[in-house]
């Protein structure tokens, strides 16, 4: 039985995620490295001592190796990544560093003298993100953004370009088939595992807004200059918009969007974000009222110690999607 128990640890270790590691092996992820390097399912993150390595979820459970091998062949599962970070471990010192990751319903297996009062509830293990199946856009985005909601062309190439624009097939009747216009939301390690939605055209002639399934991150539309401003606003059409802006005005800045009111987990990202960029200017374009102002001065709160101000839309105008909506050309 001991044999049995020690083997569901180490089934149970190699399953983490690489979030519930990271903090007992002191890793960092890397946005700069997967912006660089890439790869659909592929995170990038850096060791204590500052070298990089790639991270994938294999057969058996997640596995790693360095990023630039420079002649050592380094890789394996989490328990060789302690031994790797820590080189006198041996595995049952990797064992116990993993431990505190599994939570509190890992616990050392008990010896044979200790007295068990009942038996253990079966564990359940958290199952990592799912990366999003993403697609070519639908053939009706371009008129759609464009058109119906005023976005500049330019940004709208540009967004593609950088894929954060793209297509989506959430699954949702009445057509399962039917390719949403989709933001994807990007995670710490690389994943896209969200996506703001836009449907097809329903009955009214309008498109829905819906959310993938998944968990939500960040939308992001980098700047095509170098920047150490961040705007945030509460969905991805708004970002297009205040891209449009700043380039109008000749400030690149990154953009993000959090889907709406943002979690706990997002606002962690969000902080993350401003140091791994080394952001000195927050701007803050939510909505011109209650609920946006209330986003915002909870996002402000990220990083209080950098420079925060309030973009707010221009007068008569709520959101700054609706700023884009004065810029439509009239059809022909």
């Amino acid at each position: 039985m001991r044999h049995t128990n020690d083997q569901d640890e180490l089934d149970a270790m190699r399953q983490l995620p690489p979030q519930a590691v990271a903090h007992v092996l002191g890793l960092r992820a890397s946005a700069e490295a997967a912006r660089r390097h890439g790869g659909a399912g592929y995170s990038y993150w850096s060791l204590p001592n500052g070298a990089l390595i790639t991270v994938r979820q294999g057969r058996a459970g997640w596995v790693w190796a360095l990023t630039k091998r420079s002649g050592e062949a380094a890789g394996g599962d989490w328990l060789a990544l302690a031994q790797h970070i820590n080189p006198s471990a041996n595995l049952g010192k990797a064992r116990r560093i993993l431990r505190p990751a599994l939570g509190a319903s890992h616990t050392t297996p008990p010896v044979a003298s200790q007295h068990l009062l009942a038996p253990q509830a079966e564990v359940t293990t958290m199952e990592p993100p799912q990366a999003l199946q993403l697609c070519e856009p639908p053939t009706w985005a371009l008129d759609y953004l464009q058109r119906d909601r005023g976005v500049p062309a330019e940004t709208i190439e540009y967004a593609l370009a950088l894929r954060a624009i793209a297509g989506h097939r959430p699954g949702y009747r009445p057509d399962q088939d039917a390719v949403h216009l989709s933001f994807p939301h990007t995670l710490p390690c690389g994943l896209q595992a969200h996506a703001e939605l836009r449907g097809p055209a329903e009955t009214d002639g309008l498109r829905s807004k819906k959310a993938s399934r998944g968990t939500k991150g960040l939308w992001m539309l980098p700047p095509a200059a170098e920047s150490h401003v961040l705007a945030v606003t509460e969905g991805a059409l708004k970002g297009l918009a205040v891209h449009a802006r700043l380039a109008q005005a000749g400030k690149p800045a990154w953009i993000v969007s959090t889907g709406g009111s943002p979690g706990q987990a997002q606002l962690d990202q969000l902080r993350w974000l401003v140091f791994e960029l080394e952001i000195k200017t927050l701007a803050l374009a939510h909505d011109h009222d209650a609920a946006g102002d209330q986003q915002a001065a909870r996002c402000a709160g990220v990083a209080p110690a950098i420079k925060a101000v309030r973009m707010a839309p221009p007068a008569g105008c709520k959101g700054w999607d609706d700023w884009a909506m004065t810029l439509r050309k009239p059809a022909p």
